[in-house]
């Protein structure tokens, strides 16, 4: 004969199977990367700290949630307008970038012309950073193997200065995170476009260009050459092999910065960048690729 607790455990099974069947799921592991991506762009849209991103993963899986972060930004900050790289100087490595360099993506509303006035409210942790790009001027760059056919590929040197704006929460910086929060850019200058053909005097002319910074009274804030920094054709082979291993291709007009050419300085006290920038101006010139000097300029609104 059956008893009470033999008819009542049936039940109570069937009724425990239905109420897991009600209950949510936890959630996903990329449904809760995404989450925290949406929170990391709307923290670094609202000027406040982005929070840390702990997970453990290869480098082309973070570059996947990179090109999710992007999609999260473009509503705010507009389509793709090419890609900016950083760690092939010769100087020590940054620790939070890959040993072998870092790429991230520029947007149309990141742009700035050369002379824009920025205030030190727009950014947190920005600094100035003298840069050096290229404009993509042919799809052939995608299967170009010399140098000098990947010079034909491009069609003009851009004047080209940006204003990163790595905002984190303290010690909470990582590889993959400054991946997936496209390295903190904020915004970027840009000059005329000079435009360069795909010869050997070109190629040599871009490989030992020299370069200095100035204040708006033209007092020289900084000097320096491209010879023993980074070779800039070597740098756009290294974004081209990279974007194309992730499934992309150079498109013609993109803009490519190919990183920081030993020129920063620091917009806020307490950083370790060094004491705060006080100029009112930060004026890159390029000298050497023709017979005036290439020029962007960053002017502070104090």
């Amino acid at each position: 004969m059956k008893t009470a607790i033999d008819v009542a455990l049936p039940v109570l099974a069937v009724a425990f199977l239905a109420v897991a069947a009600c209950a949510p799921e936890a959630p996903s592991r990329d449904a809760q990367i995404r989450a925290e991506l949406e929170q990391m762009a709307d923290d670094f849209m609202n000027y406040r700290p982005m929070k840390g991103f702990p997970h453990e993963m290869p480098l082309d899986e973070a570059y996947r949630w990179q090109d999710e972060m992007v999609k999260i930004m473009e509503p705010d900050l507009g389509p793709v307008a090419g890609y900016k790289t950083g760690g092939h100087d010769p100087g020590p490595g940054f620790p939070t970038f890959p040993p072998e360099g870092i790429r991230a993506y520029i947007l149309e509303g990141m742009l700035r012309p050369s002379g824009t006035a920025v205030r030190l409210d727009q950014f947190r942790r920005g600094f100035l950073e003298a840069d050096f790009a290229f404009r993509v001027g042919d799809a052939s760059i995608n299967t170009a193997q010399t140098d000098l056919e990947i010079l034909a590929g491009l069609d003009a040197i851009v004047p080209f200065a940006e204003i990163p704006d790595p905002y984190y929460e303290p010690d909470s910086r990582s590889v993959n995170g400054t991946i997936v929060a496209n390295m903190g850019t904020r915004m970027s200058f840009t000059g005329d476009p000079v435009p360069i053909e795909a010869t050997q005097a070109w190629l040599d002319r871009i490989n030992n260009f020299t370069f200095t910074v100035y204040d708006e009274n033209d007092t020289l804030i900084e000097s320096g050459q491209m010879n023993g920094w980074y070779e800039p054709v070597r740098v756009v082979r290294w974004i081209r092999d990279q974007i194309s291993e992730s499934g992309k291709e150079l498109l013609p007009g993109q803009l490519l910065s190919l990183g920081n050419i030993g020129i920063i300085r620091q917009l806020h006290e307490g950083s370790p960048r060094g004491p705060a920038y006080e100029s009112n101006q930060f004026r890159l010139e390029y000298h050497g690729l023709t017979d005036e000097p290439a020029v962007v300029i960053i002017n502070v609104d104090r």
